[in-house]
């Protein structure tokens, strides 16, 4: 009897399911399988069409074998298994190898699920809780292909394995052709990413809000913007038509089974022009843009846009690589090669950052500058409270991967990259209330504050003048700039 060799197609959580089988090939003695979480109505997040309140796998498929072996036995066995009785399926010897069909050796060792019967079928013990469920598809004729339509009823919420065996040495390769359909109680899409979904939705909420403020205030100090409030209004609307685009690519997916690939590429076009501009948002905010200096310099400029181009390069390549569902070879090897500078671009945005606000937090306490200081210490706060809680979410994930089997958190999993979009949402807002427009708002970006004694009670900016209220006043730090 042939060993069984095991192929594990293991195709990302975030892939189809409606999905089509187009004369795919299931070699003798190999096996393969998808994995999808799917809910009980009793534990769905929501129920409505298409799936109505049902969760099931369908299988329509065509199984044609080649012309060698058409006049011989063959059997081809498809089995569904929640994922905590998948180590039920096959057995574990001393050397710590999995077998997968039963074989006489097998049966000689009062394997459990493997006998007489058995010999030349997958081991699927019977001592499993839920039961594992097989369905047998057998050749006994002369005619090449037979079809099987099978529904196969979800008991409990978890992660599911359907798995193609072949196993008997008289089947020889098989044809895959047809469909296969994992409903959840909401629709097509997988458990693991539902909760995108209500996230989106909350996003697209709050980006409308946000882009509805802020644009009101943008109006009526129109006269008064500076051009970083402008760069605002770009990463605001970026993130709106982002998470507009993300929230109807998975409502199609939901109502369809399927995946567009132009909706996907584009939402992760505008996710990787909205990171990177974020990115480069909080640089040159730190570096004093648009309330310490009016512009960055050439050099600095320059240094800037390198960042920002090397940064979305790379970032792109990595998306789409860790997109790809049925990634070759070489695609991890991009992949890897790719993760690397994303990483350290990463820590070069964090570090040149933290350089660049304590450096102007400290010119401006020296300087005496108590109005912009306020503004820089708040957001330097904000900042330090993002980078632990960054910190501290990536130490968790590393170590929740490491520490738990996937199977179990399967609920879970869309926080991992579903933090990141609150994160950079809140900093956002950070961004937009500290630097909002308002009157004069050039005039206060160029000006400085001179030191004087006594107390502060406040700064009046007004349309043609800075003013001194109490003790502070403001003197221009350059002539030329008077009355911009």
């Amino acid at each position: 009897m042939l060993r069984a060799l095991v192929l594990l197609f293991l195709f990302g959580w975030s892939s189809a399911y409606l999905y089509s089988y187009n004369n795919e090939v299931l070699k003798l003695g190999h096996l393969e399988y998808r994995r999808v979480g799917i809910f009980t109505k009793q534990d769905a997040p929501a129920v409505g069409p298409p799936g109505n309140g049902e969760s099931y796998i369908d299988v329509d498929l065509e199984l044609t074998r080649d012309d060698e072996h058409m006049n011989r036995v063959g059997i081809v066995q498809l089995v569904v298994a929640h994922s905590s009785t998948f180590d039920f399926i096959g057995h574990v010897d001393e050397q710590s190898k999995r077998h997968f069909c039963c074989t006489q050796y097998l049966i000689n060792s009062n394997i459990p699920g493997c006998s007489l019967l058995q010999q030349g079928k997958v081991i699927a013990s019977p001592f499993a809780v839920p039961e594992i469920q097989v369905k047998d598809v057998t050749w006994v004729s002369v005619s090449p292909t037979e079809r099987v339509a099978h529904r196969f009823p979800i008991t409990q919420s978890g992660r599911y394995y359907l798995l193609f065996s072949s196993c008997l040495n008289s089947t020889g390769d098989v044809k895959m052709s047809g469909k296969i359909e994992w409903m959840n109680p909401y629709g097509y899409l997988p458990g693991e990413i539902y909760y995108f979904v209500p996230l989106f939705r909350f996003l697209i909420l709050g980006y409308v809000i946000l882009a509805s403020v802020w644009g009101a205030m943008c109006v009526m100090m129109r006269h008064d913007l500076m051009t970083l409030q402008h760069y605002v209004s770009v990463v605001i609307a970026l993130g709106l038509i982002e998470s507009i685009t993300w929230y109807f690519d998975y409502q199609l997916f939901n109502n369809t089974g399927l995946r567009a690939v132009g909706p996907v590429l584009f939402a992760m076009l505008l996710s990787n022009i909205k990171r990177t501009l974020s990115r480069l948002l909080v640089l040159i905010v730190c570096m004093g843009y648009g309330v310490m200096k009016p512009s960055l310099g050439f050099d600095q400029r320059n240094k800037v846009i390198a960042l920002g181009l090397i940064y979305a390069i790379s970032s792109s390549i990595h998306d789409v690589m860790s997109a790809h569902s049925q990634m070759t070879l070489l695609m991890q090897h991009i992949r890897a090669f790719f993760l690397f500078p994303v990483a350290a671009l990463d820590s070069l945005f964090f570090l040149w950052t933290l350089q660049e606000i304590s450096s102007n937090i400290q010119q401006l306490t020296s300087r005496h500058q108590e109005a912009k200081l306020r503004v820089y210490q708040r957001f330097w706060y904000i900042l330090l409270t993002t980078a632990v809680f960054s910190v501290a979410w990536a130490v968790y994930q590393v170590f929740n991967t490491m520490g738990s089997n996937e199977d179990i958190r399967w609920t879970t999993l869309w926080t991992f990259e579903g933090m990141w979009h609150i994160i950079y949402f809140v900093v956002l807002v950070a961004i937009a209330i500290l630097w909002r427009p308002s009157a004069n708002a050039t005039a206060y970006a160029f000006s400085e504050q001179l030191a004087v004694d006594g107390d502060e009670d406040g700064l009046e900016l007004t349309a043609n003048t800075i003013s001194r209220t109490s003790d502070t006043t403001f003197a221009d730090d350059d002539q030329d700039h008077d009355h911009q």
